[in-house]
């Protein structure tokens, strides 16, 4: 059967696909910190759908090409590659499938390119901002209201929820590229992200927010305003963050957050450290040793702590958990070189993106690729981000809107399905 799709025509299909794009932008940048497990069945639903749409509509493939989208496609197939040295089971093989999201941000940027022109930094933003406010409110209601020790357990793990409303706030400040007025709302995205972090009391987003702060007010400095004026609120962002960071760790402020202060003093002078910290030093250095005693190839997904597990150095020591609390320890352990290599495709994937738009959403996306490599990658250096499936699915978001930025154009008329 066949029949022309045309955005725009009075035609059933187009306009539940164009419905299903809307209901993707908001799953995917909206539902993360307030309902996770939502977010992550409708925007991998969604994504198949884009799939479909993949099939029946030849222009929709055009997003294939986009770097963003075949960087993460590379990425998964040198971490085959590894995987393959090590499996003693297809199940080994198979357990690539928990970054599977990365791989279909290609089909669910497919479906967002039906959006055209309608996909703009506002929308984006607005949209964002509502996830960041959401995980805000939730941190705060929880240790406020509910008097939890931690806020965010009520709809996910404290540190998921910091790093999800961090990375939230910061897709928000896109909303300064649009000209209006109303753009000066969107400045709340990272002070939401950071209420959220403050009352999840999550040490690792907090040490990222600094440089997602440097790095997404200087794209957005020089983009926007002339040299001197960039170079101005540059300085101002970086003062103000000295101040701020001088001001917290002199007067003890923030509580488990206050104590950033003291733990880097006793990393520096090798003095002790609280458990969680010396916890992350511990499986670091498990990591470490792991990895130079299998480099190339590392040890597999299945149970890969419990494989590090005996190149823990001596000590006290503490049961494998789930992941080791950094996305570069898990990718060495994982898969040695190729590990690493894959996991550097991967962040590179958003910048490449963005290097290659062309067009008014060019600056959009140069600072959505800019804010996402960086942020999963400082986020990442405390806690791991790609494998954790709302986070994963996330990232896989913001590449899907930088492959479909770059191809904003409506799908071609007169196509048969």
């Amino acid at each position: 059967m066949s029949g022309q799709i045309v955005p725009g025509s009075m035609n059933v299909l187009p306009k539940l696909v164009f419905m299903l794009a809307w209901a993707a932008l908001f799953a995917g940048l909206t539902l993360p910190t307030p309902t996770p497990e939502v977010a992550n069945i409708a925007t991998l639903g969604l994504m198949g759908v884009g799939l479909v749409l993949l099939a029946l509509v030849p222009s929709a493939r055009l997003v294939l090409r986009q770097p963003a989208i075949v960087l993460s496609a590379a990425a998964g197939v040198v971490l085959l590659v590894a995987l393959g040295f090590t499996a003693s089971s297809p199940l080994h093989i198979a357990m690539i499938m928990v970054l599977a999201p990365l791989w279909l941000a290609g089909p669910h940027a497919g479906l967002l390119t039906w959006l055209g022109a309608r996909l703009t930094p506002l929308v984006i933003a607005s949209l964002a901002l509502a996830g960041a406010a959401a995980g805000a409110a939730i941190a705060a209601y929880g240790a406020l209201v509910l008097q939890l020790e931690r806020g965010g357990y009520l709809v996910n793990n404290p540190i998921h929820l910091g790093d999800l409303s961090l990375m939230l706030g910061f897709v928000a400040l896109v909303g300064m590229l649009d000209r209006r007025r109303v753009r000066f709302v969107f400045l709340l995205g990272p002070v939401l992200a950071l209420t959220a972090v403050w009352f999840t009391g999550s040490r690792g987003p907090l040490v990222a927010f600094v440089p997602m702060l440097v790095v997404a007010a200087t794209v957005l400095a020089v983009m926007t305003l002339s040299r001197r004026q960039a170079m101005t609120a540059i300085a101002g962002v970086v003062l103000l963050i000295a101040v701020a960071g001088t001001a917290m760790i002199g007067l003890g402020l923030g509580g488990r957050l206050g104590g950033l202060g003291e733990a880097a003093m006793a990393l520096v002078t090798g003095g002790p450290t609280d458990g969680a910290i010396g916890e992350r030093l511990f499986m670091y250095q498990t990591a470490w040793n792991a990895f130079w005693a299998s480099p190339w190839f590392g040890y597999g997904m299945i149970d890969y702590t419990i494989s590090a597990a005996p190149f823990a150095p001596p000590g006290p020591g503490y049961p494998p958990s789930g992941h080791l609390h950094s996305d570069l320890a898990d990718f060495a352990v994982i898969g040695g070189v190729l590990g690493l290599i894959s996991y550097g495709l991967l962040l590179a994937a958003p910048l490449a993106g963005a290097l290659a738009t062309r067009g008014q959403n060019r600056q959009a996306a140069l600072y959505l690729g800019a804010t996402a490599s960086v942020g999963y990658l400082s986020m990442g250096l405390t806690n791991a981000m790609f494998g954790i499936l709302t986070q994963t699915v996330v990232y896989a978001v913001i590449l899907a809107l930088i492959a479909a930025l770059a191809q904003p154009a409506p799908l071609a008329q007169g196509e048969t399905a």
